[in-house]
């Protein structure tokens, strides 16, 4: 995608003159783990294959900084995130490694990166039915909605799916339709995404109608590996629809449905083909009235899973280019939408104008027995257990004047009877503490 980065330059440097702005977001956090990491769960810090990965027990400091220029049409900003104290590191994050394709996607560590570069025009002309239509070529995020269908996945330390993209926006008052294709960048600390191994490409569509205080998106993807991960190949569809009503009084709900089909090319063996599904169904009520006008909702989550694993026709489901860290699934990350069903309960406080409390509680469960935990990969040597574990997540934020937020949280699981049996028997534990400030 050098191309990208031409033309990006070119147009900056052609609207110098132009109004512009200084950016800059600057995030400090610590973080303490307890009975697990990023690459394994309990005390002694195995992973599925038995090797040990790191320590169970990190203290952690993380800075990321995000900083440049933007005018009208155009962004010019890059990001820096590190961490001190990790026993991890991106060796642990290693694609197709010593292989002619190798990348790294490393979640915490990245030097001096683009983060959005890119220059956006104007269709000169209003197409029919008052429809204004955008151009933007170049580093981007493209996220929608929740982002759980496409989302940079910026909870982390380092951004998760960033496009070197060309994307159309065509825009009607609060609806839209956006189109676009592109590559997602590597996570890799020691070269320039810009000029390194892109990991997938890819074609995607999202849309917004409101219509009578509720929002309606269709969306719609393509999802393509570049490399070979394991011997395989992906190539896979996506197409579903997201309808919710978040904000007001009363009733809200958050509905997403997706279908997911499509193929994986083997290196060795026949391809087989991929037919999976999964759903959100979250309906709350918010109760204006009430002290600290609490918003409770209710809530199970489901990505299928495959009950015959390596036999033919694979049925697990795989996000499209979604985050799966922060809010969605526990904030511990332990999970991913993969081979899961979340039960969850969700109470929401305003305790002042500048501060909110959230509980959360998780109940997790494999959706086909005979399939991995698909976060960390341990597999059943059985088909007994089901369950995974309980999560219990207390969220505190608070927002001084326009730019200082400050967060922690604190978060408790439990394992169930298949994490007991088949990977350790311990408690886990994450306490966070986070400071962000935008210039």
């Amino acid at each position: 995608m050098v191309w990208l980065l031409c033309v990006v330059a070119f147009e900056l440097l052609s609207v110098s003159a132009r109004a512009w702005d200084f950016k800059l977001n600057y995030r400090f956090r610590f973080e303490l783990w307890k009975g697990y990491n990023k690459k394994a769960y309990g005390n002694k810090a195995l992973d599925a294959r038995g090797i040990r990965r790191g320590d169970p027990d990190d203290v952690l400091f993380l800075q990321r900084v995000i900083a440049g220029f933007q005018g009208k049409n155009w962004k010019f900003l890059f990001y820096d995130a590190r961490v001190w104290g990790w026993s991890l590191g991106q060796n642990d994050f290693v694609k197709n490694k010593n292989r002619h394709c190798e990348y790294v996607m490393d979640p915490y560590e990245e030097y001096l990166e683009p983060y959005e570069l890119f220059f956006s025009f104007d269709w000169p002309r209003r197409l029919p039915w008052g429809v204004k239509a955008k151009v933007i070529l170049g580093r981007q995020k493209i996220w929608y909605g929740d982002k759980r269908i496409f989302g940079p996945g910026a909870w982390g330390n380092a951004i998760g799916w960033l496009w070197d993209a060309a994307r159309l926006s065509l825009r009607r008052g609060p609806h839209f339709v956006d189109i676009w294709y592109g590559q997602t960048k590597a996570k890799d600390p020691e070269s320039l995404s810009l000029f390194s191994q892109h990991p997938y490409e890819g074609l995607g569509l999202y849309s917004h109608f409101v219509w009578k205080g509720m929002d309606l998106e269709p969306f719609w993807a393509w999802k393509k590996a570049l490399c070979a991960v394991k011997g395989r190949k992906e190539e896979l569809y996506y197409g579903g629809v997201r309808i919710a009503r978040r904000s007001g009084k009363g009733l809200v709900y958050d509905l997403t449905y997706v279908r997911e089909f499509g193929h994986y090319l083997l290196q060795e063996g026949p391809n087989p083909r991929v037919k999976a599904w999964a759903y959100v169904l979250k309906v709350g009520y918010h109760f204006e009235r009430l002290p600290f006008s609490p918003t409770l909702w209710l809530g199970r989550l489901y990505a299928s899973g495959d009950d015959q694993p390596g036999k033919g026709r694979v049925e697990t489901f795989t996000r499209p280019f979604g985050s799966t860290d922060g809010e969605h699934y526990g904030r511990m990350d332990l999970m991913s939408w993969s081979n899961m069903v979340d039960n969850q309960l969700d109470l929401r406080l305003r305790l002042t104008s500048h501060l909110r409390l959230r509980l959360a509680y998780h109940n997790f469960h494999l959706a086909e027995k005979r399939d991995r935990w698909t976060y960390f990969g341990y597999r059943a040597k059985e088909n007994s257990y089901d369950h995974l574990g309980d999560e219990l997540d207390l969220v505190l934020k608070a927002r001084y004047g326009k730019h200082l937020k400050l967060q922690t949280f604190y978060g408790y699981f439990w394992p169930g009877k298949f994490v007991r049996k088949y990977v350790d028997d311990n408690r886990a534990h994450r306490f966070v503490f986070q400071l962000q400030y935008t210039f």
